[in-house]
């Protein structure tokens, strides 16, 4: 099977400072045989955002109070989703949800590590919600997606899984 190919621009939420120079994008590549791996591109005035450290070590459940890169997964037609968080810590975190914002516990089954091999492929298209999170130096936070709901920055809402995998 050949591999689907993407590449999106993450959008500021309405709140978040940004400049003009400021972009975030993410392209990918989503397989039965390699799974799906993405790329994060952040460009701008980098020295404007605090990154953990390599080997910093950071509250596994919080990496998303911190700047991180996240995926959020579903198949088509459910309600139930996962989160994998990254940092350049070199930690992640993944959160199963049975529906929006309702936690569920994680599969029995152990997780990969991040190069998220997937053991099941979905008979359904796979959806996706982006995003990023980036802490500025002088404590505000700038949140990056592929779309964003009326409101506060909510990258479970399911507006957000707009990346449509088949």
């Amino acid at each position: 099977m050949t591999s689907i190919r993407f590449s999106a621009a993450l959008l500021p939420h309405p709140d978040s400072p940004v400049s003009e120079a400021d972009a975030v994008t993410v392209a990918g590549a989503w397989s039965k045989e390699n799974g799906l791996r993405l790329n994060y591109r952040l460009c701008g005035d980098l020295l404007a955002f605090l990154f953990p450290v390599p080997g910093q070590k950071l509250d596994a459940n919080r990496l998303w109070a911190h700047s991180c890169c996240e995926v959020f997964l579903a198949t088509a037609g459910r309600s139930a989703y996962r989160e994998y968080n990254f940092s350049r810590s070199g930690q992640w975190a993944a959160f199963d949800f049975s529906g929006y914002r309702q936690p569920a516990p994680l599969s029995p089954r152990p997780l990969p590590a991040p190069e998220m091999r997937w053991q099941d492929t979905p008979a359904a298209p796979l959806r996706l919600a982006i995003a990023v999170v980036l802490e500025r130096l002088e404590g505000r936070f700038a949140y990056w997606a592929l779309r964003h709901p009326p409101g506060l920055p909510d990258f479970h809402h399911p507006v957000q899984f707009a990346l449509i995998l088949s």
